[in-house]
Parts: C-alpha cells; sequence; structure tokens
C-alpha cells in the first residue's frame, strides 16, 4: 500500500515514513524498483536490439540503484548537517527507498519508446515524457529529506539535488582526466 500511497498522496506517506521508518521496507522498495526496472530494460533492448551495452546497463540497474541510495544519503545527510538537521541518515534511507518509484515509469516509457521505433515522432514525444519523470523524482526525493530532516522546502529541494551535484562533479573530473 506503500507504493500506492507514495503515487497518489506522497506528502502524507512520506510523513507517516518518516514517523515510523523501517530500512527493511526502504530496502525492498529500492531493489524492488531495481529489478522491475532492470526487466523493462531487458525488455526495451530486445525490442529494440540495443546490443551488448544496454544489456549490460540493464542488468547493473539494481546495483546502481543501490550505490545511489546509500550515497545519497550519507551526502544528503551531510548537509543536512550544515542546516543543523544531520544525523538521521539511517532514517532517510528507510524513506528514501520509495523515491525510486519513477524509474520503474521511466523503464515503461523505455520499453514504449523501444517498440515505437527508431526516428518516429511517436519516439521523440515519449523521450520528452521522461523529463516529468525526472521532475517526479526529485520532487519525491525533496519529500523524503523534508519529512526526515525537518528542514524548509527550499533546503529540502537544495538537498535532494545535492547527489546529482556531487555525481555531476565526479563525471566532470572522470571526463577531465580522460582527456589528458
Amino acid at each position: 500500500m506503500t507504493v500506492i500511497g507514495v503515487v497518489v498522496r506522497p506528502r502524507s506517506t512520506f510523513a507517516a515514513l518518516a514517523v515510523s521508518p523501517r530500512l527493511p521496507l526502504g530496502f525492498a522498495a529500492v531493489v524492488g524498483s531495481g529489478v522491475l526496472a532492470l526487466a523493462l530494460g531487458l525488455i526495451a533492448d530486445r525490442i529494440g536490439a540495443g546490443g551488448t551495452s544496454g544489456l549490460v546497463t540493464s542488468l547493473l540497474l539494481p546495483v546502481l540503484f543501490l550505490v545511489y541510495w546509500g550515497a545519497a544519503a550519507l551526502i544528503i545527510d551531510a548537509g543536512a548537517g550544515l542546516a543543523a538537521s544531520g544525523g538521521r541518515w539511517r532514517t532517510y534511507l528507510a524513506v528514501s527507498g520509495f523515491t525510486f518509484i519513477p524509474w520503474v515509469a521511466f523503464g515503461l516509457l523505455s520499453v514504449a519508446e523501444a517498440a515505437a521505433g527508431t526516428s518516429s515522432v511517436v519516439e521523440s514525444v515519449i523521450a520528452w515524457l521522461t523529463l516529468p519523470l525526472l521532475a517526479w523524482f526529485l520532487y519525491l526525493t525533496a519529500l523524503a529529506v523534508y519529512s526526515v530532516f525537518e528542514v524548509t522546502p527550499f533546503v529540502a529541494l537544495a538537498l535532494a539535488m545535492l547527489p546529482d551535484a556531487v555525481l555531476l562533479f565526479l563525471l566532470i573530473v572522470l571526463l577531465v582526466a580522460a582527456s589528458l
């Protein structure tokens, strides 16, 4: 029922999750989302003839979800520490597992995009639908931060964007190092 609550009433669902956090439930949400995204990625790869790179990416999704989930919790907790609200990374882990639900919808869009065929107008329209899903993921992450760390909505949004900023920074460093 929590998954439906995240889709229908995310604010009250995340508030309830923060009141009684259960880490195994958050872990199950991340792994479940990762496995569903893996299955949908394999289907999309099979339909679109993505080849080996699509297969490897799909197979790595559950592991990548878990790594991002853990790293994001530590990064957000460190950022919340600057707002005198840190030290709740375990609670955040329990709550934030449910922020990965949009990635299942992303997988469904990947299947639809692969079925539409390459270079079609329908494929382009479906590809643009991924932007609202990214915004939904950010919104759910900000709600999780807001519910756990009890910061202002603007601070919650800033903290929610922090893991992606760190990831982008690491990518830039890797690209610069590779070009040297």
